[in-house]
């Protein structure tokens, strides 16, 4: 006897659009993922792109094509008070950097504490992985998952640095595979150890 499942239970062109969403999303995933295995001076597109500098040169981001750095006036409107922001012109993806204290908090508990906050922080949450990456500067936290409801995939490192700890929010649309990789690609650019000139 074949087993229940909510998708089967859904009039045929319904279950079709939640599998394709659901396909499409797992295939954004994917590029997420597939920027952050990146190497960090690889021959990958961050590695050609233009630089954003920190307005207090602490740090600097790969922009790659289509991106934009939000600045000035414009990013001081942000209510998160964030450190920077790149999104692409076309508005299908984001990434934002917030600076806070140090956090006392170890690797294995930071894991934790990370995934309560995002199930507070958002409904229908599907995580896909957790996991420390190795950037230029050293290493971050960081975890990625699924927003079905929002349409929306999401990568967010967390990255102590010298009496400082950096956190990147990357989204992107579920349907937008290569900003996705953009998105991956940008995370793994982050470096605190020689911040380039402002593109």
């Amino acid at each position: 006897m074949a087993s229940w499942s909510f998708a089967n239970s859904l009039p045929t062109s319904r279950r079709g659009r939640l599998i394709a969403a659901a396909a499409g999303a797992l295939t954004v995933l994917a590029a997420v993922v597939a920027g952050l295995a990146l190497r960090p001076h690889g021959s990958d597109a961050a590695a050609t792109s233009a630089r954003f500098q920190s307005a207090d040169k602490r740090f600097s981001l790969a922009v790659p094509a289509g991106w934009r750095a939000v600045r000035g006036t414009e990013l001081a409107k942000v209510p998160t008070a964030p450190a920077a922001m790149l999104r692409t012109t076309d508005g299908t993806g984001v990434v934002v950097v917030h600076e806070r204290p140090a956090l006392a908090s170890s690797s294995r508990s930071l894991a934790a504490e990370l995934t309560k906050q995002v199930e507070r922080r958002f409904r229908g949450v599907q995580p896909v992985s957790a996991r420390t990456v190795a950037l230029p500067g050293g290493p971050a936290f960081v975890y990625t998952f699924a927003r079905p409801a929002a349409g929306r995939v999401q990568s967010i490192a967390v990255a102590p640095r010298a009496g400082r700890t950096y956190t990147l929010d990357g989204v992107a649309g579920s349907g937008a595979r290569d900003v996705a990789a953009q998105v991956g690609a940008i995370l793994r650019s982050f470096d605190t150890t020689n911040p380039a000139p402002r593109s």
